[in-house]
């Protein structure tokens, strides 16, 4: 900390004329300082700009390929028997599907033992065997009850991750027997004895013949205690027999996903959905007036970019973009006649927001009647024209134009402000440093001045004693 006591000579506040000067001097840098500030504020509003035209991008490129106006939806008639779900592309049509049998998955039990009893007999180990570790994993039984022999085992299973899972279920009161049961769903999947599994086939054995599985009971007979097979689910669609190995069919029927929950019979329907269709047309709509909008609230009389060409323009260019007419010969031409439209019967200038209407009845009624003309209105791609192509064709090839990095005409601009922002920030920089010089100059030149005048009332001082010794002297 530096401490000095200005003025005690002049008997004048030298550091606030210092101040006072030096806030002079800082009046260059300040209006630098808050042109910076200025120039990010309206950098920040063209990033986010920019942005919100890369959103309103990706909204047009879902409306530009035929496939998005094949949006589906499916129904059963039984959702208790089965479920199902469509996606997009799916062909319309009925199906009707008949459940014979729901896929199960192999189980095999233990004997019932009584929880509390002590475990004679329940000792040695298994080795399970599994396609992720077919040099196996060995189990000692541990534990005095046989609760706690076959409780340790059942979490010792399920902590190998092996492809089958132990649980512990009180059969009667005080009673407990240990069920596996196998992941995998069908007649390709399960347990089975010996050292070597497959795929989908996790193997049991305990080295010493089978004696330490026989006294649990998973094994009866030199077999495993199976209480319920492997099976397939097994359906017919529109007559023809499906096997599956588990009670989810995917693409079976193509884009649809069919979730078998119980023997029966159901009919599925597909159907083109409008709605889903119509929310991509919503999610462009909004895009395109979060874009406008945020256009107008700062290019308005006042705002940080009054007036801004640039934003101008590309306002300019999207209402171009969007009311221009498609080629092709399609029935329709403009989206005014499928419930889209700018300023929907506004007659005043000052009423004008540039916002896009969307009436979502009117645009269903269009799809219905003529959904390849809705389609071609958003998808023509035109060999003569770019501004005859199909409204998200060309909004999507003109906002790439925008966008695109290091060459897009608002990436450009954003490249620009970075570029004098940091011209800016290097001349501050320069300015600072020489105004610090130029404030230890003037602390240098006052505390000169301070030390002159001291010198001088010293210099005062004598010669008025030396006056007054004279005086003294010549009375005498």
């Amino acid at each position: 900390m530096s401490f000095s006591i200005t003025g005690i000579a002049s008997g004048m506040d030298t550091a606030q004329m210092i101040e006072l000067m030096m806030k002079l001097e800082r009046l260059p840098y300040e209006n630098l300082q808050a042109r910076k500030q200025e120039l990010s504020q309206e950098q920040s509003v063209i990033r986010s700009i920019n942005t919100k035209l890369v959103t309103l991008r990706n909204a047009v490129a879902d409306l530009m390929y035929n496939v998005s106006f094949r949006q589906v939806s499916a129904k059963t008639s039984d959702n208790t028997v089965a479920t199902v779900s469509a996606s997009e592309g799916a062909a319309t049509g009925s199906y009707q599907i008949q459940v014979t049998h729901l896929a199960k998955k192999h189980a095999v039990a233990s004997s019932e033992f009584v929880k509390d009893a002590l475990a004679t007999g329940l000792e040695g180990e298994i080795t399970l065997y599994w396609k992720d570790n077919p040099d196996g994993k060995t189990i000692t039984l541990e534990g005095s009850t046989y609760e706690e022999v076959l409780s340790n085992l059942r979490d010792a299973i399920n902590d190998l991750k092996a492809g089958v899972r132990a649980s512990l279920i009180e059969t009667k009161p005080g009673h407990v027997t240990l069920v596996l049961t196998a992941e995998g769903y069908g007649e390709e999947a399960g347990m089975k004895l010996g050292t070597v599994p497959d795929d989908r086939y996790t193997a049991f054995d305990d080295g010493d013949s089978l004696a330490v599985l026989t006294a649990l009971g998973l094994v009866s007979g030199g077999s495993l205690n199976t209480i319920e097979e492997g099976q397939n689910a097994k359906v017919k669609v529109n007559g023809l027999d499906i096997e599956a190995a588990g009670n989810t069919l995917v693409n079976v029927l193509p884009g649809l996903t069919v979730n078998l929950l119980k023997p029966g019979e159901v009919t599925i329907t597909v159907d083109t959905d409008a709605d889903k269709i119509a929310d991509k047309v919503q999610k462009f709509v909004d895009a395109y007036n979060d874009v406008i909008n945020t256009i107008r609230n700062n290019t308005a009389k006042g705002a940080i970019l009054q007036g801004d060409f640039t934003l101008l323009s590309l306002s300019s260019n999207l209402y171009d973009l969007f009311n221009g007419a498609v080629g092709g010969g399609g029935n329709f031409r403009f989206l005014f006649e499928i419930g889209l439209e700018i300023d929907k019967g506004v007659t005043s200038g000052s009423g004008m927001t540039g916002t896009i209407s969307f009436n979502r009845d009117k645009f269903k009624e269009a799809f219905a009647a003529n959904p390849d003309a809705v389609k071609h209105l958003f998808t023509h791609d035109d060999p003569g024209s770019f501004a005859r192509d199909g409204v998200a064709v060309r909004f999507y090839n003109e906002i790439i134009n925008w966008t695109r990095t290091g060459s897009g005409y608002l990436t450009s601009k954003i490249a620009g402000y970075d570029s004098t922002i940091k011209q800016i920030t290097e001349q501050m920089e320069r300015m600072d440093l020489r105004l610090q010089n130029r404030q230890k100059q003037l602390e240098a030149q006052f505390a000169a001045m301070e030390n002159a005048l001291a010198q001088l009332r010293n210099q005062q001082i004598w010669m008025a004693a030396q006056i007054a010794s004279l005086t003294t002297a010549a009375g005498n």
